[in-house]
């Protein structure tokens, strides 16, 4: 992945491998149900996934790597190769300028400069290194941002060039960020030293691909409330098991009829003959509200009209970020959960007094061992 641009079907396949591996193979017993999608599975855990590895873009910051060397180690042999070879002029030149004949190797490379240009930043000296248009000198490369064409006979004029021809480079009227873009140009202090290419995703400037990636998984993104779950000292297994829960994904009675499974309708903890949902399951059946005031955590009057995430984030906020009840609350769920399979599938139950000691000797257990 750190040499080769992974083609499309090979990124596909293996996917589709580990999400057989995640929910099960479809070539057993019909079709395997997979309750997250792919791309919410694939996001870090800070934004509500299961922190898996997204293929496609670690395999781009990992190749951004070699856009990296060629910059700042000239003097390597593959770096000669590659400018002997590839460079029409200089390696300050945008892509666009190179030769596009070559390996595929060196064709993949070029597929990914604006990657690149995006992820990289230049610290200005002499500005005699740095390209107006292309390198990112202003926060972002003007060739992807400003729409008006650029003059044939200086696409490749160099930042210091370009100062004292900026009413030619950029015509009036000037846009709000064109005027942002002048005055910026105008402030700047050039100097003797060569100028040189940062990594903006690192507080060292350096290339780090675990930073790439991290940039590019958490760019436009929000945080998720959910995030604290994988602080929680629980196995691994109780965290995934929240997230479906948080997310609605649990194979309750409402999501097998969803998915046009036919089951039998009724709850099996409180025999009500109503459609099985995660939030009577969990919270509004009377077997689930005897345990939570057993425990010392009684419906606190909550909005009804609130959603099933909501509930439960209002559920663990009484834990006042304590390890032990944070453990509590979220061994809890997990044995109602196992409890309604038993009686499911198993045509097995327990009394409210055997399901609250199970709890209490597993949490204490979790937040001892985990």
């Amino acid at each position: 992945m750190s040499v080769f641009k992974l083609p499309t079907w090979v990124v596909k396949a293996l996917d589709r491998l580990r999400r057989d591996f995640i929910w099960g193979s479809s070539n057993n017993s019909g079709r395997s149900m997979h309750l997250l999608s792919w791309d919410r599975v694939c996001l870090p855990k800070p934004l509500g996934g299961f922190g898996l590895l997204d293929l496609r873009l670690h395999n781009i910051a990992l190749l951004l790597r070699w856009w990296w060397r060629l910059h700042h180690d000239p003097d390597t042999l593959w770096s000669k190769l590659a400018r002997r070879l590839f460079a029409k002029r200089d390696v300050n030149l945008p892509p666009l300028a190179w030769n596009l004949c070559g390996s595929f190797f060196w064709k993949d490379l070029l597929s990914l400069r604006f990657y690149f240009q995006l992820s990289s930043t230049s610290v200005i000296g002499t500005g005699l290194n740095t390209l107006f248009w292309y390198n990112n000198w202003g926060g972002t490369p003007l060739f992807y941002c400003l729409s008006h064409p650029k003059p044939p006979s200086r696409r490749f004029i160099t930042l210091r060039a370009a100062v004292p021809l900026l009413q030619e480079l950029l015509p009036a009227p000037l846009t709000l960020q064109q005027s942002n873009l002048v005055e910026l140009a105008n402030n700047l202090n050039f100097s003797t030293l060569p100028d040189r290419v940062d990594w903006r995703w690192t507080n060292h400037g350096k290339y780090s691909a675990a930073s790439t990636y991290k940039a590019f998984m958490f760019s436009g993104k929000v945080l998720s409330p959910l995030r604290f779950l994988w602080k929680i000292k629980i196995p691994p297994s109780v965290k995934l098991f929240l997230l479906l829960l948080a997310h609605g994904r649990l194979l309750t009675q409402d999501q097998l009829l969803r998915r046009n499974i036919p089951c039998t309708q009724g709850c099996v903890m409180c025999t009500q003959m109503i459609c099985e949902t995660a939030g009577h399951l969990f919270l509004d059946c009377t077997f689930a509200t005897r345990l939570w005031n057993v425990l010392g955590y009684p419906e606190s009057g909550s909005d009804p009209n609130a959603s099933l995430q909501d509930k439960l984030l209002t559920r663990f906020a009484a834990a006042n970020n304590s390890a032990d009840k944070l453990a509590l609350i979220a061994t809890t769920f997990w044995g109602l959960w196992l409890e309604r399979n038993n009686r499911v599938f198993r045509n097995q139950s327990r009394h409210l007094g055997a399901v609250h000691h199970w709890i209490i000797c597993e949490s204490t257990l979790f937040v001892k061992y985990c």
